[in-house]
């Protein structure tokens, strides 16, 4: 049987981009599109990925993807020692870009608005951001991705967009961390605050997992996902600006 347990983070303080070593298990990092990491050097991304950057119509979203490769070469290369160059990605069978290393890091990325964000983890992991968008039509949606517990939640919630968003983030952010494809089975996915028990292998064996809600700023609500319990001693994530 696995566990799937939900929490919401303490407000979280963004420390500056640390040029000492990483010493903590959980490390999430956001990076503006604004960055010089979103022109970076050329030889930190493979021609394969220049060719798909240019393949975007949208200037912000081959930034973001450019950002994204570079900032996960930059800080998979801060804690393995490694030039950002020599950084190889693989792309999984759901699509998912993994880093082959023998550190024991995890790290998955994600992007919305302005923003990229980023995690680095001792055990498997997944990251979400999305933009809190004022008007969006969040009730075309919650049929399909949200149990009838879930619905209701966002029903009955002071602020229902925003519950969406905190639901919502949680559900993409755990998908990315069991890497098994379930974006068609979100609703059998259970998101609330607190600890679900699954009868089954929906999660496969990696459980129990332990997803926490955080900002990224006043605008993006952001989730990450990992496999493990809860950290009882220390705050689950660490977060920095890069």
């Amino acid at each position: 049987m696995a566990t799937v347990s939900c929490l919401t983070t303490p407000p979280v303080s963004w420390l500056p981009w640390p040029e000492h070593a990483l010493d903590t298990d959980m490390l999430v990092f956001r990076c503006s599109v604004n960055s010089p990491l979103a022109t970076p050097p050329y030889q930190w991304l493979t021609s394969a990925e220049w060719q798909r950057a240019d393949r975007f119509l949208q200037p912000l979203d081959r930034q973001r993807f450019v950002l994204g490769r570079s900032l996960w070469r930059k800080l998979a290369g801060h804690v393995s020692g490694q030039h950002p160059e020599q950084i190889t990605l693989v792309i999984g069978p759901h699509g998912k870009p993994n880093w082959p290393n023998e550190y024991g890091w995890c790290v998955n990325l994600a992007h919305a608005g302005n923003w990229v964000v980023l995690v680095l983890a001792k055990t498997a992991v997944g990251i979400d951001v999305e933009h809190v968008q004022p008007g969006f039509d969040y009730k075309s949606l919650i049929n399909t991705v949200f149990s009838r517990q879930e619905q209701a939640y966002i029903d009955q919630h002071a602020e229902p967009l925003h519950a969406f968003y905190d639901l919502w983030t949680r559900k993409e952010a755990l998908v990315k961390a069991t890497g098994l494809g379930l974006s068609d089975h979100l609703a059998q996915l259970p998101v609330l605050t607190g600890t679900h028990a699954l009868a089954d292998d929906t999660l496969g064996d990696n459980g129990p997992f332990t997803v926490a809600s955080f900002w990224v700023d006043a605008q993006h609500r952001a989730a990450v996902a990992w496999a493990g319990p809860l950290p009882t001693s220390h705050s689950p994530v660490t977060c920095y600006t890069v």
